[in-house]
């Protein structure tokens, strides 16, 4: 970026932060929605184009941002913007909504800067050359060889639920299904995303990574005909993360050249407009709209329905069930412990009947999206609807706001190591921040510790150690060679 453009935007960045202050101190003392919403807004603007002024190391900010914008308070903004006032709930869930999405901001903005900081100046570990790219050779050769054993399964998993959606409607789909294939299949399709990530963290050429991760998007676009978009809209952020962390991280090829820019600027919108005409094609209603423009806000507005989980999280938040052990922050991982063999076996603990909507899962589980949903939605919940969860509501439920700043400046440093490991040579650190980076984007709609569940499971360590021990055993060792004064070579 020239230096012109640059001061440019440091300007213009520094101009909406003011701003952002003005309009905060204006609403402390007029206390108007209308104010506390355009500094949500601001902030999101000035947080956005702070981002660019480090892209390098801040695009997974940039990314949540956006995602926090859509999901969280684009339908609270457009409602507002048509008809100059906010009906749908009560002015206090508004406020509560406004600020709470406001903190999570300031926290991951902190973390993000204190993250930049500390990974600029630290100094990679040094590393044996030759030794390392042997076994990144042999780690690629391993994973690859486990992604095409376990690609079929995975596919084959998705082609049952497929098949299952056509015979019933989406919700019925949501309520109904249970998998009639083997359990070796799911353990061999959950492979096929861990031996993914191991391949890639290997770093091979732009041709060889475009092949797999094209096949990796193709097999989700299955979830598309089934009706669920999120599956397929992750794989294709994942991609392009992936591309551009290769872009800065590789010297011989260039990832993100003009080809890309272009699919990238031109692609985006058409996506845009594909899944927002999903949206009636799946429930069986007619498409009417005057012009592109209103199908691209309809689009959005449409996915902004988890600022409804903060407003409804704020109204039922007494309501919730009260359990001895209840997290919803760590629940995932804290139901796949104490409801999986662990806790059968040692505390006697049995597991959930079903793995679908059912009173069980509503009331004795610690998934926040099942408990708000049931409260909210009651027989509907049980017919398969549902409303979501938020990380932010999460962590706000079993911690507060103090809670959710902090937690939220611990998710914007982990986003500058995310992609900061791209850039060094750490193998097993970037075939992890890849896995994370698998659900991270859904977190504002999703449970804070779904982007780390498959961390804490047997099946992706039985995947990681396997591969780097067969990886490890097959490299060959090294020796170094010195010419005596006698003639003879000793090793």
């Amino acid at each position: 970026m020239p230096d012109s453009l640059r001061k440019l935007h440091a300007v213009i960045t520094t101009l909406c932060y003011g701003i952002s202050i003005v309009f905060y101190l204006i609403y402390l003392n007029n206390h108007h929605l209308e104010t506390l919403l355009y500094t949500v807004v601001m902030v999101f603007i000035a947080h956005t184009l702070f981002c660019f002024h480090h892209l390098k190391y801040q695009l997974i900010h940039a990314l949540f941002y956006m995602t926090i914008f859509v999901f969280l308070f684009s339908r609270p903004l457009i409602d507002y913007l048509r008809i100059g006032s906010f009906e749908t709930y009560q002015q206090d869930a508004y406020v509560f909504t406004f600020n709470i999405i406001l903190v999570s901001l300031l926290g991951l903005w902190l973390g993000g800067m204190i993250g930049v900081r500390y990974f600029i100046r630290k100094k990679e570990k040094p590393v044996d050359e030759t030794s390392y790219n042997r076994l990144v050779l042999q780690v690629r050769r391993i994973s690859i060889a486990v992604f095409w054993i376990t690609y079929p399964f995975y596919v084959l998993r998705l082609l049952e639920r497929l098949i299952f959606r056509l015979q019933t409607t989406y919700y019925g789909y949501y309520a109904n299904f249970t998998s009639k294939l083997p359990y070796f299949t799911y353990i061999l399709s959950a492979f096929m995303f861990y031996a993914l990530c191991v391949y890639l963290a290997t770093k091979p050429s732009k041709k060889s990574s475009i092949f797999i991760l094209s096949l990796y998007v193709a097999s989700n676009l299955i979830h598309l005909v089934i009706g669920t978009r999120n599956p397929f809209i992750l794989s294709l952020l994942f991609a392009f993360v992936y591309f551009f962390m290769r872009h800065y991280s590789d010297k011989k090829e260039i990832w993100l050249g003009r080809r890309e820019k272009i699919a990238l600027g031109v692609g985006t919108p058409v996506l845009m407009l594909a899944m927002g005409a999903m949206n009636y094609i799946r429930d069986g209603a007619q498409l009417k709209f005057d012009s592109i423009f209103a199908l691209l806000v309809d689009f959005i507005y449409k996915q902004g329905t988890s600022f409804g989980v903060l407003a409804r999280g704020y109204l039922y938040r007494s309501s919730l069930p009260i359990r001895e052990m209840r997290n919803f922050t760590f629940g995932p991982i804290i139901d796949y412990f104490y409801r999986g063999n662990i806790g059968i076996n040692l505390l006697g603990t049995t597991a959930f009947k079903t793995t679908t909507n059912s009173i069980e899962l509503a009331l004795e589980s610690n998934s926040y999206a099942h408990n708000i949903s049931y409260l909210v939605l009651k027989q509907e919940y049980l017919d398969g609807h549902g409303i979501g969860s938020s990380y932010m509501m999460e962590i706000y439920t079993d911690y507060g706001f103090i809670g959710l700043f902090i937690t939220s400046c611990i998710l914007g440093f982990i986003f500058i190591a995310l992609i900061n490991s791209a850039y060094r040579k750490t193998l097993l650190g970037f075939t992890i921040s890849l896995l994370v980076l698998g659900n991270l984007f859904f977190m504002a709609r999703s449970s804070f510790s779904e982007s780390f569940f498959s961390l804490f499971t047997m099946q992706f360590w039985v995947v990681i150690i396997l591969i780097f021990l067969i990886s490890y055993l097959m490299k060959k060792p090294i020796y170094h060679t010195t010419l005596a004064k006698d003639g003879y070579i000793h090793v």
